[in-house]
């Protein structure tokens, strides 16, 4: 799981992409058409952590529609879970990339998504989102 830790964080609202479920805290990006999904192991660039769980029994999960998702401030903190390679106190000033929607790789860097802060144990650390803008971005 990645959760907020420590810093300013805020809530934005967004459409969520149609007939896609989410559970309370997965981490989205906003796809190419301007819909909330989830992130993968190769998403470029994310927004923040759902905060509302979506499931295909809701009235509204074919619709579009806005949903909570909570967003880091540039110096915002998250612990995140590691879902692939082991954390070390190494990992520390250094970018990561995502397993998936809820857990980080620390043995991987093409996208950078995290920079790690802290080494909390080899299954936990904390760090900062990377915010990047133009092509980067995309």
């Amino acid at each position: 799981m990645i959760t907020a830790f420590r810093g300013k964080f805020h809530t934005e609202y967004y459409p969520k992409k149609v007939s896609t479920a989410f559970a309370m805290n997965d981490l989205v990006f906003l796809d190419s058409n301007g819909f909330l999904d989830k992130c993968t192991s190769t998403t470029a660039t994310c927004l923040g952590l759902i905060q509302k769980v979506v499931a295909s029994t809701d009235s509204d999960y074919a619709t579009a529609t806005m949903v909570p998702v909570l967003v880091g401030d540039v110096d915002a903190e998250f612990l995140c879970d590691v879902g692939t390679g082991t954390a070390a106190q190494t990992d520390c000033g250094e970018g990561i990339d995502l397993k998936d929607e809820n857990e980080v790789d620390v043995s991987a860097s093409t996208y950078d998504i995290f920079f790690v802060t802290k080494f909390i144990s080899t299954t936990q650390v904390v760090a900062k989102m990377m915010k990047k803008s133009g092509a980067a971005a995309l």
